[in-house]
């Protein structure tokens, strides 16, 4: 069944290669949606959808973070999935 996630990582989540990072697992995790820097709060946000088994790894592996980020809060909502993404995207 498929679950969507709406996700918000705060900390040093910026210019230390967090987003790609996000991305690369997002692919590996199967997983469509995408993440993208919020400037207006300092978060990186995610919306992610896929198999509820691959959500909760991806937000194991978004929880370790790079060498280089440091996350202070990482807040996960469910909410309902829009099936409108093919693909997982780093958005610039």
């Amino acid at each position: 069944m498929t679950k969507a996630y709406d996700i918000r990582i705060y900390g040093r989540v910026f210019n230390v290669g967090f987003r790609r990072y996000v991305h690369r697992y997002g692919l590996q995790c199967n997983l469509v949606g995408y993440v993208e820097n919020d400037h207006a709060d300092g978060s990186v946000h995610i919306e992610a959808e896929g198999e509820e088994a691959d959500l909760d790894r991806f937000t194991l592996l978004c929880g370790e973070g790079t060498p280089y980020s440091y996350i202070i809060d990482m807040k996960i909502k469910a909410v309902p999935p829009t099936r409108k993404y093919d693909s997982f995207q780093e958005i610039r």
